[in-house]
């Protein structure tokens, strides 16, 4: 019998309710749309209660709770409506309640992004915000934005929600994440619970990293090392390991050879003759050798 396929659907709203279930960011909440409120559950990353977002995910029918969104992504997005950009800046900017946001609204209509962006003299025009507010404002406003474009251009290098509230867990904020990816997207294999080297690599890939990059390159031979110990080998002759990693990777042998010389250096690897060892592989194969000598000599 063929699997049911569930249709994704799209809402856009404000995010009136949510809170967070558990320490990983589940939660539960609400969406207001224009037609109804509409109950949600899942995770919600780099938004918060207030904002306009647009949301994708399927229909589930709980036991107790009826019918909800399960929602798969969250992004936040400008309000569509003067009401809805009225309570978002209300919620979102320092010194700016629901008055004063329907007097910024009224005063400059669909130019109000473009008046917070770059005209700050001109939001002065309205009673009450002062230079200083201006630029408070300015500032909350990108700093909202630069959230909001981070998690595109995560999710645009192929993460889920899921898998960025692993890394947030691990670097703390959507910025520093951002920097870790774009500095090393193999580090994402290291450091991040769920993450293995050939999903690093397709990251890297969308984010720009070059084919015979030397991060790739030492990547991929920690990962045929790897491998290879989890069929069963301790080592791997150096020919064997440079060999491996070239039809994995789809690279020359010159960078795989250079790839396995830093990594002995820096003690990711190990080398003894021929044998190329990883880290983990030879402490280990040491610790075996210490614990027999030591049974040898209560024998003797």
């Amino acid at each position: 019998m063929p699997a049911i396929v569930q249709q994704v659907v799209s809402l856009h709203g404000e995010l009136a309710a949510f809170t967070a279930r558990s320490a990983d960011g589940w939660g539960t909440g609400t969406l207001r749309t224009e037609a109804e409120t509409v109950p949600i559950t899942g995770k919600l990353v780099g938004v918060r209660v207030g904002d306009a977002v647009a949301l994708e995910g399927i229909w589930v029918d709980h036991p107790r709770w009826g019918r909800q969104l399960k929602v798969r992504s969250c992004t936040a997005v400008r309000p569509q409506t003067a009401d809805g950009t009225v309570a978002w800046l209300a919620s979102t900017l320092p010194d700016v309640g629901l008055g004063r946001a329907k007097k910024l609204v009224e005063r400059f209509g669909d130019e109000l992004w473009d008046v917070i962006e770059h005209h700050l003299d001109e939001l002065t025009k309205v009673e009450g915000i002062t230079p200083a507010r201006a630029k408070a404002i300015q500032e909350a406003y990108r700093k909202h934005s630069a959230q909001r474009d981070h998690m595109i251009a995560l999710r645009g290098w192929g993460l889920t929600d899921s898998q960025i509230a692993r890394c947030l867990e691990q670097w703390g904020t959507l910025g520093a994440v951002i920097d870790r990816v774009r500095e090393n997207p193999y580090q994402l294999a290291q450091c991040v619970y769920g993450f293995g080297f050939k999903r690093a690599d397709e990251v890297a890939m969308k984010a720009g990293v070059k084919f015979d990059s030397p991060a790739r390159v030492a990547a991929g031979v920690e990962h045929v090392l790897d491998e290879e110990c989890a069929k069963g080998h301790c080592f791997l002759p150096a020919g064997a390991l440079v060999r491996i990693t070239q039809k994995l990777l789809g690279v020359q042998s010159q960078p795989v050879a250079t790839a396995i010389r830093t990594a002995v250096r820096s003690g990711r690897a190990v080398r003894r003759g021929a044998r190329v060892y990883s880290r983990r592989m030879d402490q280990a194969e040491e610790q075996c050798a210490v614990a027999l000598r030591r049974l040898l000599g209560r024998a003797a």
